[in-house]
């Protein structure tokens, strides 16, 4: 077996601290009502970053392009969701409304700051196909 990309492995790591994300919201955070969407949202994050490790792993040409726009769209739930003000019920669970604990914020952090970086990886693999090697004569 091959050594993993730097944009699998980015992608990997997206996936697991998702799912470290979910724990902590199932033992580490105080009984509250979560918005209705919270199951749905949940599971299309799960899905789609285990399409874009899939297809990292399997080194499609795909991949740089999916893992962009899901960093990017992780990114922007993580927000939306839990750290802009409340703004809808259906999606928002800011964690400025409860006592969220230390780990509570780290996991949610490192889970930001993972699809910031899988978004980078992503474009910087979209740029490196489109370079033209240079020969040097």
């Amino acid at each position: 077996m091959s050594a993993l990309t730097t944009l699998t492995k980015t992608n990997l790591l997206v996936l697991a601290l998702l799912i470290l994300h979910t724990v902590d919201h199932a033992i580490g955070q105080p009984t509250r009502d979560l918005p209705g969407s919270s199951s749905l949202v949940g599971a299309i994050g799960f899905v789609i970053i285990a399409v874009s490790a899939w297809l990292a792993i399997q080194r499609s040409p795909l991949a740089p392009e999916v893992s962009t726009a899901v960093g990017a769209l992780t990114a922007f739930g993580v927000v939306i969701v839990h750290l802009a003000p409340s703004w809808w019920t259906w999606v928002s669970d800011p964690y400025w409304d409860f006592e969220a604990s230390f780990t509570s914020w780290l996991s949610l952090i490192a889970l930001l700051a993972s699809a910031l970086y899988l978004t980078a990886m992503g474009l910087r693999d979209q740029g490196f196909r489109h370079v033209k090697p240079y020969y040097r004569h």
